[in-house]
């Protein structure tokens, strides 16, 4: 395993133990007060007033399409043989625990704590042995919160621009069943029709995030973590300090936090989100942090202090216009330029057989490239 690989695995240990304490600790009061808030002064808010003119969705409506979904993913899993049935109520159980403390760290700084490598540690430990039914508890394990705090994050949305629930909900099914059959078939349109899709040496259609996933399938499902941290000649068992030195943290940022009660900057030290950060590294490039380093120290630092009305007024809506104008963007340059043959010009930076104008970026840390048998 890499270094980047370890410190990536290292910082996802980390990251969940100090969003916990981090939550515990600097949000703990404020979940106990909503906790013991009666739904009656919870309503006095004026959002919740506005809203009282439209029915609420029942909670038998959630209930249903909970069952619903939770005994086809049985079946898919049992009838598929993806992996036991009964584990998918574990990944339930991880979902539901984590989701206060991953939703209020995702509420307040916007970044989300992924829950794949504790899925896949797991599994590892149960499943060993296996890669498909540790590739499929992971996906299960992460896609169930992911899911969850997105549709949080569009009731959310709604109960502000007042938009009744029950059309939310039904929008929410509907665009999802929608989505993934549109999904389904365009994926397998372009497995089919694009020429060593994913294949070494493709810098159109490398799949970064795939590639990831079959190494993390082989590192959790075929090794698993037992043989990873503990059985092994080269054992990486001192990652496992992650997990207590991701609790630990947070205390000792809060505790010099209270020390020095002057110093507003200290209450800002956010050790979820460094880890997050770092846990992040592999597949996005170098490039990628930079950019956005540079972005949000000049949007939200720079901006934010010498012209603080524009940026109240518009930094949210410019970074929506990005978002959507990346998306708008990737599909244009799809159709209008890929799918036609052309193909941004090769430079320095992005020329060789990796694409990355890195020579060595596939070879091992001696600069030998692994001589793999043909398949």
């Amino acid at each position: 395993m890499g270094i980047i690989f370890a410190i990536t695995y290292g910082a996802s240990f980390a990251a969940l133990p100090a969003a916990i304490i981090h939550v515990l600790l600097y949000y703990g009061k404020d979940i106990w007060k909503q906790l013991t808030t009666s739904i009656t002064e919870a309503m006095n808010e004026v959002h919740a007033k506005l809203m009282t003119k439209y029915l609420e969705v029942p909670e038998w409506w959630y209930t249903i399409l909970f069952v619903i979904n939770l005994f086809l993913a049985c079946m898919v899993c049992h009838f598929g043989n993806l992996m036991p049935w009964y584990w998918m109520f574990l990944c339930v159980i991880i979902s539901f625990v984590l989701l206060l403390p991953v939703g209020i760290i995702q509420a307040t700084s916007n970044q989300q704590i992924g829950l794949n490598i504790i899925t896949e540690f797991i599994a590892g430990v149960v499943m060993a042995g296996n890669p498909i039914p540790n590739i499929t508890f992971k996906t299960y394990g992460y896609i169930t919160q992911y899911q969850a705090l997105l549709y949080l994050n569009d009731l959310k949305l709604g109960h502000y621009m007042k938009i009744p629930p029950r059309p939310m909900f039904f929008a929410q099914v509907i665009s999802t069943i929608i989505s993934c059959v549109i999904s389904y078939i365009v994926s397998d349109y372009v497995m089919v029709s694009v020429k060593n899709i994913c294949a070494e040496g493709n810098t159109v259609w490398g799949c970064p995030n795939i590639r990831v996933f079959f190494s993390s399938s082989v590192l959790w499902g075929v090794l698993g973590p037992t043989r990873m941290f503990i059985k092994n000649d080269i054992s990486y068992y001192n990652l496992l300090w992650f997990f207590p030195l991701g609790a630990v943290l947070p205390v000792v940022a809060w505790l010099i936090a209270k020390k020095f009660p002057d110093q507003s900057w200290l209450y800002m030290i956010h050790t979820p989100i460094i880890w997050a950060t770092l846990s992040n590294f592999i597949p996005a490039p170098a490039a990628n942090y930079c950019t956005w380093f540079f972005v949000g120290i000049l949007f939200n630092f720079v901006i934010r202090r010498y012209a603080f009305d524009w940026w109240e007024r518009y930094n949210y809506i410019l970074s929506s216009a990005l978002d959507c104008g990346v998306a708008f963007s990737g599909l244009v340059i799809f159709l209008a330029l890929q799918n036609q043959g052309i193909y941004f010009p090769t430079w320095w930076g992005s020329g060789g057989d990796y694409g990355d104008g890195c020579p060595l970026s596939n070879a091992n840390y001696s600069g030998i490239f692994p001589d793999y048998p043909p398949s």
